[in-house]
Formats: C-alpha cells, sequence, structure tokens
C-alpha cells in the first residue's frame, strides 16, 4: 500500500490530493509516525522554522571552530582547508574566505601513517581568537603537524582586506592539537595565548600551556610531566580567565577537563577543575617554565542513593559560565555522561566560584608514592599559601613566584590536589536525561526576562545533532523544576564535533556545517492561550490573539505568561474549548484515535461513555487497546467499543483540561457487500479537493464506502487515477480491458448522435 502511495505522490496525477490526505491517514494508523521536518536551508533565505543553513555541505567543509563578534558585524567559522567570513547583517551573502591548505608532503606524510585523507590529512582550523581590532590568530591541524598564522579583517565592508599573513605561519605545538577529533581548549587573554592539548602525533603528553605575548616579555610555560600527580591524558574541555579579588595581580586561569585517576590499582574517569595564575614565571630552580601555582580539584556531579551510594556521572563534556552581576562569580554550568556500560544517561550539574574557592582554600590531598592512594595531608603548609598569586593581597614582598621559597614550589610540585571535591548546588544535578539513545555533549544557557521574574533557559546538544531547550523554575521550596519545551533536529547524522554558540541566536556547528537557530518559536505552541500558556516558555507569551514573542518593554492588558506555575486556569478564559470529531471504524479492524497536546509536560488519559451508558470511565488499556504518544489505538474494534471518547491532559499543576472529543460508530460487515462505483458519489468527486476540509471526515468517507477493506479502497482509487499508457499492464488488466470497452462504446454513441444533429440542421 505505501508503494502505491508513493507511486501516486511522484506521478502528481491531477486528482492525487485526496488519494495523498488518505494515504498519509494510512501510514498514521498502521505506523504511528509523524511527518518529520528537515530544518536545513541555504543563504537564499531564512525560513518560517527559524533555523538556517549558514555554510552546508555543498562547501565541503568540516566546522571546527567559530569566532563571533556582534560588535564588528562579522562571524569566522575555521574549516577544513578554509576559513569562512560572514557578515552578520546580511547572512544571505555568500561568505568570503581564506584558502589555508596544508602543504603537500605533510599531507603525504599523514596518508603513509595510516590516518583518513580526508577526515584526518587536511589542516582543519581549531583555533580562532581576536587579537586585536585587525587580526586574529588562528590555528589548524596541518595534517598532524599543527600551524598557526594572524589573519588581517581590516577597512570597511565594501574594501574589506581579508587575509592570511604568510610570514607570520609558525609551529603550532602545544597551541592546536595534532587530532582534528581530539577534545582540547583554548583562550586568549592579554595577548597570551592558554591552551590545554596533546603534544605530540600520538595524542600523548597532554599539557596546559601558556604562549604568545608581547615580544619582549614572552615566557612559555607549561604543566610538569608528572602523570602521577600532575595530569594523566587529559581530555581538555574549556578555560576561562577570572579574576578573584580587585587587584589584576590575583586574576587567574580556571580550566576545566577529565582525566585518568590511578587510586593504587583502581583506574577510573574523573572530572577536574584547575587554575593558574596569570602572572606566573614559573620556579628559579625548580618547576623552570613550569607552573608553580597550578592546583587542581574534583569535579562531583551525582546522584544521592540508598546507604550512601551514590549514581555518579563521572566524564565532563561541556562547560559554560553564565555571567551574573559580579564578574567574579559566575554561574558554572558543566555536562556530564556516565563512563559505566550498564547504565547510560547525562546529567547537568551547576556550581558555584564560592564553592570552588572553597576547595581551593582548604586542605590538600598527599600520595606516598605512585602505588598509594590520595589521602588528606596533615603536616605544615609552607609560607605563602601554595596556589596563591604573587601580590600585595598577600605579601607586597614577594613580586615574582621566581621569589617563591623552594619549600612553596615543591609543595606544589607534589601536592597539586585537593582534598575536598567540589559539590553541586543542592548536591544533585538540576537535570538528568537517561534510557534514551543518545548522550548530551554540549551546554549554552540564556538568562531570559519573562512577566514574573528571569529564568535559566539550556540549549542541551547531543550526539545526534538534536538540541534540548530546557528551562530551569525555581519553586518557593527552594527546590528547582526542569522541564524540556522542545526538541528540535538541527542537523540529521552522527557527528563527534559540535559547537555551540549563544548571541541573539543559537549558532550550532558541526562537520555538516553551520546552522542558525531561533531562540523562539512561539507559534508552534497553538492557538490558544491554554496553550501557550501551559508551554512555559519564557520567550513566548499570549498576547491576546496569538502565542508570540514576550517583549519585556511592552505593557499589553490582554497578554498573559505563567512560566513558574503554568496554571491557564488563572490567566485564561479559553480552557474550555473542546474539539468535536467523528470518527467510523470496521468491525474487527484496527482504528486509532488521534490526540496529542501542545504542552511538553502534559499526561493524556482517555475516558469513554459507551453506548446507552449515562457515565464515563477510564478506558481500561491492554493488549487489544494500546496507549501511544500519537493517541488510542484499538487493535481490534468490537461492538462494545462504540461510544464517546474524551481525550483529557493533566499539567504538572494537576490542572485537567479536554483537548478532544471523539464519536466513534462501528460499521459492521454485513455493510460491506456491495461495492459502488467511484462515480455514483458526486459529492465524493466534487469536493476531494478541499484543502479546508477537516481530516477526519476523510476518515469517514473512506470507512463509510462499501469496500471490503481498505487496501481495495487504496487499490481502486490508484487504478482510477493511473494515466493511461500504464493501464493495462500487470494486475487488473481485465478491469482497464472492459473499461475501456465501455468508454469506446459510449463515445461511439455520443458521434452518432452529433452526426444526427448535424443531418437535421442541413
Amino acid at each position: 500500500l505505501l508503494d502505491k502511495c508513493n507511486e501516486n505522490t511522484l506521478m502528481k496525477t491531477p486528482d492525487s490530493a485526496l488519494m495523498e490526505r488518505a494515504c498519509s491517514s494510512v501510514i498514521k494508523v498502521f505506523f504511528f509516525l509523524p511527518v518529520s521536518v528537515v530544518w536545513v536551508f541555504n543563504q537564499k533565505g531564512l525560513s518560517k522554522f527559524n533555523i538556517s543553513l549558514l555554510v552546508g555541505p555543498a562547501d565541503g567543509l568540516h566546522s571546527q571552530s567559530l569566532l563571533l563578534d556582534e560588535e564588528r558585524g562579522r562571524l569566522l567559522l575555521g574549516a577544513r582547508d578554509h576559513i569562512y567570513l560572514l557578515d552578520l547583517d546580511n547572512l544571505a551573502k555568500p561568505p568570503r574566505k581564506v584558502h589555508w591548505p596544508a602543504p603537500t608532503e605533510r599531507v603525504e606524510s599523514c596518508k603513509q601513517a595510516g590516518k583518513n585523507p580526508n577526515l584526518e590529512c587536511a589542516n582543519f582550523v581549531r583555533v580562532l581568537h581576536n587579537y586585536n581590532r585587525t587580526h586574529v590568530y588562528a590555528c589548524g591541524t596541518g595534517a598532524f603537524h599543527p600551524t598557526c598564522a594572524f589573519i588581517e579583517i581590516t577597512g570597511h565592508r565594501e574594501e574589506e582586506v581579508f587575509q592570511l599573513l604568510l610570514k607570520t605561519v609558525e609551529s603550532g605545538r602545544f597551541k592546536c592539537p595534532f587530532d582534528p577529533l581530539h577534545p582540547f581548549t583554548s583562550v586568549l587573554s592579554d595577548t597570551y595565548l592558554y591552551a590545554g592539548t596533546s603534544s605530540n602525533f600520538l595524542g600523548k603528553d597532554t599539557a596546559f600551556t601558556r604562549s604568545l605575548g608581547p615580544p619582549p616579555d614572552q615566557h612559555y610555560i607549561r604543566t610538569d610531566i608528572s602523570e602521577d600527580y600532575w595530569i594523566n591524558d587529559a581530555k581538555f574541555i574549556y578555560a576561562h580567565p577570572i579574576a578573584d579579588t580587585y587587584n589584576p595581580d590575583d586574576d587567574k586561569i580556571y580550566f576545566f577537563f577529565r582525566e585518568v585517576s590511578w587510586e593504587g590499582n583502581d583506574k577510573s574517569i574523573v572530572s577536574r577543575v584547575a587554575r593558574v595564575c596569570k602572572n606566573d614565571m614559573g620556579g628559579l630552580r625548580s618547576l623552570t617554565n613550569k607552573w608553580s601555582t597550578f592546583l587542581k580539584a574534583r569535579l562531583v556531579c551525582s546522584i544521592p542513593g540508598p546507604d550512601g551510594v551514590d549514581t555518579h556521572f563521572d566524564e565532563l563534556q561541556d562547560i559554560f559560565l553564565l555571567p551574573t552581576r559580579d564578574d567574579k562569580n559566575p554561574t558554572v554550568y558543566a555536562v556530564f555522561t556516565t563512563s559505566s556500560s550498564i547504565f547510560r544517561g547525562s546529567a547537568v550539574c551547576v556550581y558555584s566560584m564560592a564553592d570552588i574557592r572553597a576547595a581551593f582554600n582548604g586542605p590538600y590531598a598527599h600520595k606516598e608514592g605512585p602505588d598509594h592512594r590520595w589521602v588528606e595531608y596533615e603536616g605544615r603548609i609552607p609560607y605563602p599559601r601554595p596556589g596563591t598569586c604573587p601580590s600585595k593581597t598577600y605579601d607586597p614582598r614577594i613580586k615574582t613566584t621566581k621569589e617563591f621559597p623552594d619549600e612553596v614550589v615543591s609543595f606544589i610540585r607534589f601536592h597539586p590536589l585537593m582534598h575536598r571535591s567540589v559539590h553541586p548546588r543542592n548536591g544533585r544535578p538540576v537535570f538528568t536525561h537517561v534510557r534514551v539513545d543518545y548522550t548530551l555533549t554540549h551546554i549554552v544557557v540564556d538568562k531570559v526576562l519573562a512577566d514574573d521574574g528571569h529564568y535559566e533557559v539550556m540549549f542541551l546538544g547531543t550526539d545526534v545533532g538534536s538540541v534540548l531547550k530546557v528551562v530551569s523554575i525555581s519553586q518557593n521550596t527552594w527546590s528547582t523544576e526542569e522541564v524540556i519545551l522542545e526538541e528540535l533536529q538541527v542537523f540529521q547524522h552522527f557527528f563527534k564535533n559540535m559547537f555551540f554558540f549563544l548571541q541573539q541566536h543559537l549558532y550550532v556547528g558541526s562537520t555538516e556545517g553551520l546552522a542558525q537557530v531561533s531562540l523562539s518559536r512561539c507559534h508552534l505552541y497553538g492557538q490558544a492561550c491554554a496553550e501557550c500558556c501551559l508551554a512555559r516558555d519564557p520567550y513566548c507569551a499570549w498576547d491576546g490573539h496569538s502565542c508570540s514573542r514576550y517583549v519585556p518593554a511592552s505593557k499589553r492588558r490582554a497578554r498573559r505568561q505563567d512560566i513558574k506555575h503554568g496554571d491557564p486556569a488563572l490567566q485564561c478564559w479559553d480552557t474550555e474549548d473542546i474539539e468535536e470529531k467523528v470518527l467510523y471504524g470496521i468491525q474487527n479492524n484496527s482504528t486509532f484515535l488521534e490526540c496529542s497536546p501542545k504542552s511538553q509536560q502534559a499526561q493524556i488519559q482517555w475516558y469513554v461513555q459507551r453506548s446507552g451508558s449515562e457515565h464515563k470511565e477510564e478506558v481500561r488499556l491492554g493488549d487489544r487497546v494500546v496507549h501511544t504518544d500519537r493517541g488510542l489505538l484499538i487493535r481490534s474494534l468490537h461492538v462494545s467499543d462504540v461510544g464517546v471518547y474524551t481525550c483529557v491532559a493533566q499539567e504538572h499543576t494537576h490542572f485537567t483540561h479536554t483537548l478532544l472529543r471523539i464519536t466513534l460508530q462501528l460499521i459492521a460487515h454485513g455493510k460491506l457487500d456491495r461495492r459502488p462505483k467511484l462515480s455514483e458519489d458526486s459529492g465524493f468527486e466534487a469536493q476531494h479537493g478541499a484543502e479546508s476540509r477537516p481530516r477526519y471526515k476523510d476518515y469517514l468517507r473512506l470507512m463509510s464506502s462499501s469496500f471490503r477493506s481498505l487496501d481495495e479502497y487504496c487499490d481502486s482509487l490508484w487504478l482510477d487515477k493511473r494515466p493511461s499508457k500504464v493501464r493495462g499492464k500487470g494486475l487488473g488488466a481485465g478491469k482497464w480491458k472492459h473499461i475501456h470497452e465501455m468508454k469506446k462504446s459510449r463515445n461511439r454513441r455520443h458521434h452518432k448522435g452529433r452526426e444526427g444533429v448535424k443531418n437535421h440542421q442541413k
């Protein structure tokens, strides 16, 4: 049946509108798959679905990095062998690009090493940072031979210079990874580049480094090569400068990573937060050109369990710092996954900088040797406290780390780990996602002003190309409620590398390209006040006519929004608008009662008032009657199933409202004895092209026709609409021959009648 429906659609027959609706109904009934929409668009225009593919696969790119500069109205995209420059004010304009391939000899050497020619043996640009107002510092993998250079961007947009400065090309070792798929992080602050990556072809010797800087004061510095104490096979996630005090000399670089940890003979993956002082110059006699202020602490994200056994999410995937009024105390959002092969899930934990600093100001950890476990250090702590920056805040006599006493530097070398871990707010994740076929990989957070306060909306990327939109709602009991507003499929295929950037729009990048996603899609929440209110989307509000974007500055008496409670009974007057339908079902055949709420938090319940009864009762589910996400499926329709079915949605606030009322009627087998000709149903033929007719009338027409089966109906309709050149072939050739003879006979009679009229006129 599906093949016939598909063939009819491809042939585009003149009367295919009815067939398309009938067959789409058949697909929904038997396969329960809603029609999927691919939200991918090119540069020629934006779409009503508010997602645009700015640079796509047709350009042959594998996007790796993104630099958004709204002040100058430009967006830079690092990809395979190219850097693209897009105009934010005119995204439909084709992007400019700089060609930066890896040298031929490097590509050949990469291929000989057994690497993939298309996915690895090229220059994948992974580092893009604004160096000043006219130059961008960029680094690429260079076919497993990292290189860096400056990009010049000067002049006005019409005559803008966009070029690679070949004279500035230099080695990218310790600045950019060798492998285009290897996790790393980098940040440029005060002309210094801080990067966490591997330093060799094999991806070993992971280190956090500092390079660049003003020419007279270039001080290259890195973490110590000590897998047992400092960093062991790290996967760097994020780095950012954060001030600790009002004295700039106390500013630090905080970075996040996960690493392999050995506790005796036990190996595990743990997540870390670490920090170094920006003015660290290394030690004088020990830790020369090494960080002398490096400290790290464990990040814990777990669900408390019975008997003290917690469920841990061990592997850190992404970090987002949400700014607050105090620049020294951003809110830290972190995405974690499990390392267990039995339990698969993801979680989002939120940390405060106060708790992170408290861990670094607490006791140190101590380990006697590589085969021992970390325990709390209980000995004497040297002065100044290891890990503090040389500044007037602590001791004005010490002006540089090279003036630290030897015992301070030696202590840091063997005690970089803090004993206390950093735990999330409220001691548990704010959002968990388990028992799904994908994991969370990325996060950005937007603080949104709504009618009843501020809300933090999380956009969570997955490893299958989708984005979850989740809002965090604080309740009066000091607890938080996380509500999934929608799940959006941005890209259609699995990808390992993906990046998020939030600035007026959500920018999502992957190997497939770069997409711009609107933060709000209010039109999807229906055309009623109750549906808009129940969505609980801080970006949207009911304006008296439709669900539209909420604008805090506008004052409208008809505006309705309730994010905290989502109770339409207090906000709306259209909660009793109930849709009525009539559905005909064939005895012993399957019947589907479609009902799906707009709200993502609603639970559906079905009630039935059977024929002859005055009371409603809850529908009993079983093997014959099944409740699905799209409605109620009756596998085999019985006489006792006839009645009025009510679809009721129960929301999180215990607010219930009726969505749909369906009167189900039965067509017994006795009515399927005769097969009428389609031409006899003049009303059916006259109105089959009307697009405005509700879909349930298609069901009514289809089910009430006296065919022996649904297949027979679609088969007859399909045969009747086929072009004449294919008639008489295959199945039904005898039927077509008989109809053809009848038409020939009718044409002869009609021809003779016209000849008689002509003779009479003569």
